[in-house]
This record gives structure tokens, sequence and C-alpha cells, in this order.
């Protein structure tokens, strides 16, 4: 086995995915032996530079159901993959057996029907950043008033807990808890920083501090434009150059029988679940009714 160090698994590997992050448990673990759940999301933070997040770390060190965005030196807001690819035609899975001018009015009207959705959904609101950051941002509010600050420097302090000693540089906009950093918003300690710097009134300074992509204005302005439906072919106005072009055919495999795959292969690390066959008598998985030997016997 290679064995090296944290620096050189995230160097060479910028996405921290599960491989990478069960490499290090392996050679931070050798014995299968590491400390609490709560030790080892604050060894990713500090050692690996990434976020822990919805994700389940068991003592031993490995990881179920790792998302993409929970471990990578990126900043992600709220995504589970980068392929958007993928995500598309998820949308559209009965539409791609369609006539290829059908399946565009689809996708037209689908992409128009959302951009109206999430254009209504805050055109009304009255927070300043999208209902779910000010849930975020209340509930750290509420944490940071627990906690104990300690200046240091200029724009530099030090929090402590009844559990954890964390260090908050205003200037930088950055916490060790890492949280501040990724998420662009800030944390509890941060919070608890501008209660003993600006006082009781530093609810302004808040959104300061925090990425303006979580405005509500900000995300009206992504959705403003209105996607109209194409008109009817009568009213097309097309150049002499595309009208004369000649379009050949598509190129078909010669020898190749059989139905078009419709389904989509498998990637790098994916497994799909497949179903078993269960007899109803005996119970047993892995055969049916006509190859089960105890029907046969009897």
């Amino acid at each position: 086995m290679h064995t090296c160090g944290s620096e050189h698994l995230t160097s060479h590997n910028p996405h921290a995915i599960a491989k990478v992050i069960g490499a290090y448990f392996k050679y931070r673990y050798p014995e299968g032996k590491g400390p609490s759940t709560k030790d080892l999301k604050n060894s990713i933070r500090i050692e690996l530079g990434c976020k822990q997040g919805r994700t389940h770390v068991v003592s031993r060190g490995f990881t179920r159901t790792p998302s993409i965005k929970n471990y990578t030196i990126y900043i992600r807001y709220d995504i589970m993959t980068t392929n958007i690819a993928e995500s598309v035609n998820s949308m559209f899975l009965d539409e791609r057996e369609y006539p290829i001018t059908a399946l565009f009015d689809a996708i037209n009207m689908q992409f128009a029907e959302k951009f109206h959705k999430r254009r209504i959904k805050f055109i009304n609101a009255t927070t300043i950043f999208v209902p779910s950051i000010e849930k975020d941002i209340a509930k750290n509010i509420n944490l940071g008033n627990k906690l104990l600050v300690h200046q240091t420097a200029n724009y530099k302090y030090i929090i402590t807990s009844h559990d954890e000693v964390a260090t908050v540089d205003l200037l930088a906009k950055s916490c060790t808890c890492k949280v501040f950093d990724i998420d662009k918003i800030p944390c509890p300690h941060a919070m608890a920083v501008f209660r003993c710097q600006y006082g009781d009134n530093y609810g302004r300074c808040i959104y300061e501090y925090s990425a303006s992509y979580y405005k509500v204005e900000v995300y009206l302005i992504a959705y403003v434009e209105e996607i109209k439906p194409v008109p009817s072919e009568e009213t097309w106005k097309v150049p002499i150059e595309i009208l004369e072009r000649k379009i050949s055919s598509p190129f078909v495999e010669p020898g190749k029988v059989g139905r078009r795959s419709s389904k989509r292969h498998k990637g790098i690390g994916e497994s799909f679940s497949t179903k078993k066959n269960k007899y109803s008598l005996c119970k047993r998985i892995g055969h049916k009714r006509t190859t089960c030997s105890e029907r046969n016997v009897a």
C-alpha cells in the first residue's frame, strides 16, 4: 500500500471524494480503530482542509452516502453533482424518445415553467437573503450567543466553548471551523465576534460579511429572462445559406442489430440496484417458481 500524508492526497486529488477520504483513514488508523465521530469531522476540516457535510462518518473512519460537494476544496452551494448533463437527462426520460422537434418543445416548456415558478417564488420576499439562508443565520446567531470571545489582534479573535476552540479572522472572512470560508455566511464563532465588536445591533454587518449571491435580488436576476415558445414555422426567417446547406444522414454502425439502448451506462464507482427473483413459497432469493428445487422435488 502506498502510504502518503494528507497533503499528498489533497494536492493530487482536489476533489476529495470518498476514495481519498478512505485512503486517508486507512493511513491514519491502520488498525481500524479511530476516535469519535466528532473528532473525525474536525480531522477532516483541519488536516484535509475540507468540509464534512451531510454524511455519516462512523467510528471506524468510513463514509456512507457521500456527495460530491461534501469533500472538496472548492466552493459549492447546495448541489449534489457537477454533471449538469445527467441532471437534465433525468428531467426528460420519456421526452428523449420523442421526435427532435417535439423534444425541443418539451425542453422549452419545462424550462419556461421552472423559470416562472422560481421567479414568482421570491418576488414578494421581505428578507434580504433567501429564506433558507435566513434560517441558517438565525440558527448561527443563537449558537453564537453561548460562546466566549477573546481578541488577540485587530481582526483576529479566539472563540471558546465547552468542547472546542476556534480562531476567526474578520479581515479574511475565515474561521478555523471552515464553515465561514466555504458557506460564505458567518458561522456561530463569527456571530459571537460580531456581538463582541459591534454590540447587540450587529444584524446589518452579518450581510456585509456574507456572499452576495444569497440575496433575493440576485436570485431573481438569475430568472428574470422569459423563455418564450418557438413560433410557427411559417414565421421563421431562415438565412439562404442555411436553406442551401446539405445535411447528410446520421452515421449508423453497420451490422449492429437489436434495439437501441435507452439506459445510460454506469459511471466509475457507480452501482445500480438489481432486483433478484424470489419464490413466494420457499422465500429464498435467487430463483423463481419454475427453477425452485423444492418444488421440483415435491
